[in-house]
């Protein structure tokens, strides 16, 4: 009967689980339509229609982003399959996204019920209701599980918790180990950075095989048998660009194991147990010293991982560029979460000074202090560490519940104040969920206008639904921004959120030529320009860094009381980014305005959220003047804000040339009040241009 209530316990943490990372995300269903949270959900939808319609397959090479190069995807597939699986339940474009939302929470609440049974296995049953409770209502759990965020993460948890729950069963049966390499190889056809979590397993083995040594056990068969399932699952696509950093981990961790066992062997008879640890160290730094020293043929991917891979996962040159990467080190330790990592370490420090000959608590140990490690590098791994610091603080929160119970004679009194410490231990992490429930999706409503009009009012692209072949044209956007114009706008981006054309695209928002500009635009055919006020006094700082630069020489901030005031230099406002976005693209040539969003925000000047502009060859209009002619022409944009561009030129030999990029009719949104002022000091003309003319780049004469 106990036993049975509990179950019904778990079931209950699973539902409640599943129903509060439902309510997290509800904000992404807005006005009928869904928008995602996390930009890379753009493009993990994108992928999962793709598949949708060409099932088996997925969408390997995309000729939408980088272009016109086009780049290779190196997502492995089996997240994008499952979303598939879930899209192809709905009956509509609609209905699609929403079952694809749909399993993100269905993951994390799954997640909380191995989670249960995990802590279970190395505790006791309180510890894995305890650490099931705190998974539930765990932000940063739910961040990453909530409705609408339709990412791998959710999948990364459960694959995670599996692993370790069949590590932990598979000293006492060996068909735990079969499933361990299961769930391994599961998870490096999840994420191609999977060779992070096969370091726990790398670790927990040597460290296992140590304490059993020492403790005079039987050989640990399972810790050979989980890597070479893991091995022959993942060999069909072990050199494929998605597949070889998680092989080349999975195989390291079964030459590690073959190489173990086989001194766990030699240990039994002739050596001491400390002998496994320290030969197995020593090899491995001879292997890396090897692997350094030649660099070339097939140690060069194994260098390559290890030089390039690692240092990505654990911050290195992306931090303080990409938000997701930034450190943990950082952190404020009064805040919420630096008192939860204080905790999570405390706690850790008891474990360890309890089950650290402990088979099962070495595999905590190991986990939690890798999961750290990560974190530390990367804030972005908090939702695998809330994992760990669910269990432990289920831990503490099961040390505390004995100590009552010891000291309470009466059973009432007992559970008021056992229920009195799991509310003040709760509280913390229920209100941080009660902020984070509160988030909408990143995306505003002034880019989703925004896009809609560029996908309806511009020219359409081929091959959008079967990106295998170059398409007409490309869009300059930041790379924050790339799976959004891909998904909602249907047209090909420079850069997105891979990072691919990131170079160039901060090149071109950072020159302060528009020589040099026009030169990337024409080198990446792009059609059209997208500018943001983000772009410009949000994201402008990490843009600086990825080209070397100071931020504080295009941005001054000066704190006021509880206020922040952001002056602009003289060298931001001469870059193309200030140019377009906060003066319309005066004195350009060949960008002209077509689209701005309603939203005005920011002073000297004030400018739309969102402003979209056209690229075009533009009139060249030249003539006879002996002095400096200036061409002006009056616009209205669509939101019925006037206008005024400008630009001017010196004669050369008496002969002035002016090219303009804005016709006297509609220029898409925009529209033109009257025809051009051509004058100089001396006379004014008016001159009336065609559209065909400004697209044609066609030349037209008129003396002053």
């Amino acid at each position: 009967m106990r036993s049975q209530r509990r179950l019904w316990a778990v079931v209950v943490l699973i539902i409640s689980a599943f129903l509060l990372r439902i309510y997290a995300g509800r904000f992404a269903l807005s006005d009928g339509s869904l928008l995602f949270y996390g930009p890379d959900s753009y493009y993990h939808m994108r992928r999962i229609f793709y598949t949708v319609n060409h099932f088996p397959s997925t969408l390997w090479f995309d000729s939408y982003v980088d272009y016109p190069n086009g780049l290779e995807i190196t997502w492995p597939p089996l997240f994008d399959v499952l979303g598939a699986a879930f899209a192809s339940l709905g009956s509509s474009t609609h209905s699609a996204e929403i079952m694809a939302s749909l399993l993100p929470p269905i993951l994390g609440a799954l997640t909380v019920g191995v989670v249960y049974f995990a802590a279970r296995e190395m505790f006791d049953e309180r510890t894995g209701l305890a650490s099931a409770f705190f998974l539930t209502i765990s932000s940063y759990a739910v961040a990453v599980n909530s409705f609408g965020y339709v990412d791998h993460h959710a999948l990364e948890m459960l694959l995670l918790s599996l692993i370790v729950l069949a590590l932990l069963l598979s000293a006492s049966d060996m068909r735990w180990s079969v499933a361990a390499g299961f769930f391994m190889a599961l998870l490096a056809y999840t994420w191609m950075g999977s060779a992070a979590y096969i370091l726990i397993v790398l670790v927990y083995t040597i460290v296992r095989m140590s304490i059993d040594l020492k403790g005079n056990r039987e050989p640990p068969k399972d810790l050979v048998i989980a890597p070479a399932i893991a091995s022959l699952l993942v060999l069909p696509f072990w050199s494929s660009h998605w597949m070889l950093p998680s092989a080349i981990a999975i195989f390291t961790l079964l030459g590690s194991s073959l190489l173990g066992y086989a001194i766990y062997i030699l240990s039994q008879k002739r050596l001491p147990w400390y002998s496994l640890p320290s030969i197995m160290i020593a090899a491995g730094l001879i292997v890396l010293v090897v692997i350094y020293a030649l660099r070339g043929g097939i140690t060069s991917v194994f260098y390559t991982t290890l030089v390039n891979r690692l240092p990505y996962v654990l911050g290195g040159e992306m931090s303080g560029l990409i938000e997701e990467a930034g450190p943990l080190l950082t952190m404020n330790l009064q805040s919420i979460l630096g008192l939860n990592i204080l905790l999570t370490l405390t706690v850790l420090a008891l474990v360890v000074r309890r089950h650290i000959y402990d088979r099962k608590g070495v595999l905590l140990i190991v986990w939690t202090l890798i999961a750290l490690l990560l974190t530390f590098g990367q804030k972005r791994f908090l939702y695998i560490l809330a994992m760990n610091m669910s269990i432990l603080f289920a831990v503490l929160f099961s040390e505390i519940s004995t100590l009552i119970e010891r000291r309470s004679p009466e059973r009432r009194q007992m559970m008021a104040l056992t229920l009195i410490v799991l509310i003040v231990m709760a509280t913390p992490s229920l209100w941080r969920l009660s902020r984070i429930s509160d988030d909408a999706p990143d995306i505003e409503s002034d880019w989703v206008d925004a896009l809609k009009w560029l996908k309806e009012n511009t020219p359409a692209t081929s091959f959008f639904d079967d990106p295998s072949r170059r398409p007409e044209y490309g869009i300059m956007s930041s790379w924050s921004y790339g799976n959004w114009i891909i998904y909602l706008g249907e047209r090909p981006v420079i850069a997105n959120n891979f990072q691919a054309g990131l170079a160039d695209s901060v090149r071109y928002f950072l020159s302060e030529s528009e020589s040099d500009g026009e030169g990337i635009l024409e080198q990446r055919n792009a059609r059209y320009v997208i500018t943001s006020w983000e772009m410009l006094y949000l994201t402008l700082p990490s843009t600086a860094r990825w080209m070397g630069e100071d931020p504080s020489s295009y941005l001054r901030y000066t704190a006021s009381g509880k206020y922040l005031s952001i002056e602009l230099t003289d060298r931001l406002r001469r870059t193309m980014l200030a140019r377009l976005q906060l003066y319309d693209g005066l004195n350009m040539s060949h960008l002209r305005l077509v689209y701005e969003s309603s939203t005005f925000r920011g002073d000297n000047p004030s400018s739309a959220s969102v402003k979209i502009f056209e690229h075009v060859p533009g009139v060249v209009v030249t003539g006879r003047s002996s002095e400096p002619v200036v061409a002006i022409l009056n616009l209205t944009t669509n939101q019925g804000r006037r206008f005024t561009y400008a630009i001017e030129a010196a004669p050369v030999n008496n002969v002035y040339t002016l090219r303009l990029p804005y016709s006297t009719a509609s220029n898409g949104a925009v529209i033109a009040n009257g025809a051009y002022i051509i004058m100089n000091p001396q006379i004014a003309k008016e001159l009336s241009v065609d559209e065909e003319d400004v697209l044609r780049g066609s030349t037209i004469q008129l003396d002053l």
